[in-house]
């Protein structure tokens, strides 16, 4: 019986990867059609609203049982799409993953709030490590600068849909209020930080998708090796197992585990890169609640 399952599951993974290809080939047909900047905006659109289509056929496959929505997840977070055209250098690459996969940036703006002091702590135990670890100049300023952008108290000139509400809803976000910082301190070390690695952008996150942390956050959490991590750690791997049989900090998974969701989080972030008259774009969505949402548009690359 279990091997027939293994087997039902994994060919609904092919036939629905080979549906999202029929969809990249579309828009690379298309694309061939219409070599304007105004052209691959057009065809990013396109293609946000084909991807909102392939991903719900991808789900709707396994119907609500959540380990068959957990299987086509995790090859969907761990096997990206790419396809490559010689004619025109064409290519287009698409990834996705959790959006909940790290511990959430707007957690810092809940310093007041007693139902969320857990995740208050964690982000800024977090953010007190990483400006540590990389000697920050001014953690005062770069902190502020972030709470007023969470607080929706950051003057905007020209505002993105992203931006119109409180909060940070992406990386771009992030690393806009990081150069004013930097511009401001003349601070280089901030550049070295990888801020996907530690914080995700989710305003309505209240819980982690432990199994898709980073190495990088995993060392920091549970205080081990970043080699070791590296090497042993798999995403989709059950993270309590992985932190016990390799000598991480049960202390500090005990102090947090109430962060981690019991269940797979179905909150997901796209990426999709694509070539255009030798030139790269690229956009971003996100997939909430049965449908793509928050479209971002982030130009040549």
């Amino acid at each position: 019986m279990r091997r027939g399952v293994v087997l039902f599951i994994t060919l609904s993974v092919i036939v629905s990867m080979l549906a999202l290809v029929g969809v990249i080939f579309s828009y690379l047909d298309k694309v061939k059609q219409n070599s304007s900047h105004g052209g691959a905006i057009i065809q990013a659109n396109l293609f946000f609203r084909d991807t909102n289509e392939a991903l719900k056929v991808l789900l709707k496959k396994v119907g609500t049982d959540t380990e068959k929505r957990k299987t086509i997840l995790s090859t969907l977070y761990t096997a990206p799409l790419s396809i490559e055209i010689e004619e025109g250098n064409l290519f287009i690459t698409t990834e996705c993953h959790p959006m909940n996969r790290a511990v959430d940036i707007n957690w810092l703006g809940y310093e007041d709030n007693s139902s969320m002091e857990l995740q208050y702590s964690a982000s800024q135990e977090l953010f007190d490590t990483l400006v540590e670890q990389y000697s920050i100049e001014n953690p005062s300023l770069l902190l502020e600068k972030i709470l007023l952008a969470i607080r929706g108290e950051a003057q905007e000139l020209n505002p993105t849909r992203l931006q119109a509400k409180k909060g940070i809803a992406s990386l771009g976000q992030l690393q806009k209020i990081v150069r004013e910082y930097q511009f401001e301190s003349d601070d280089s070390k901030v550049d070295e930080i990888i801020w996907e690695k530690f914080f995700s952008f989710d305003r309505e996150s209240t819980l982690i998708d432990g199994g898709y942390l980073s190495a990088e956050l995993i060392a920091i959490l549970f205080e081990m090796e970043i080699e070791l991590v590296h090497e042993e750690w798999f995403e989709g791997d059950e993270l309590k197992t992985f932190v016990v049989d390799h000598g991480g900090s049960m202390e500090n998974y005990n102090r947090i585990q109430k962060l981690f969701s019991p269940t797979l989080i179905e909150r997901i972030h796209c990426r999709v890169t694509y070539g255009y008259e030798d030139k790269v774009y690229s956009f971003g969505l996100d997939y909430l609640d049965e449908k793509a949402d928050r479209f971002e548009f982030y130009a040549e690359q």
